[in-house]
């Protein structure tokens, strides 16, 4: 038993250089993207005022999902009061 943990943990540490590379490049992406969008908004101030329109109806579309979440509430308090009565 001992040889096989030992054998999963080194091949779970082992070294991974694409997932370490593409880990720095979305990391990197990640911090740059907001000074490029505030350079890029400091240079052509329409650049934002246009996006609004589209910024809103996303913002509304997702208000709807946070509002149907609750939907989902009520069945999982059925079942969390069905596995209470029937351990």
């Amino acid at each position: 038993m001992g040889g096989y943990l030992r054998t999963q943990t080194s091949v779970a540490s082992g070294r991974r250089p694409g997932a370490l590379l593409a880990v720095l490049v979305a990391a990197a992406l990640l911090m740059s993207l907001p000074a490029l969008m505030a350079s890029l908004s400091l240079l052509d101030s329409n650049l934002m005022r246009s996006g609004h329109e589209w910024a809103s109806g996303i913002s509304t579309w997702i208000s709807y999902i946070a509002h149907a979440r609750v939907v989902l509430y009520v069945p999982l308090l059925v079942m969390v009061a069905r596995a209470r009565e029937n351990p």
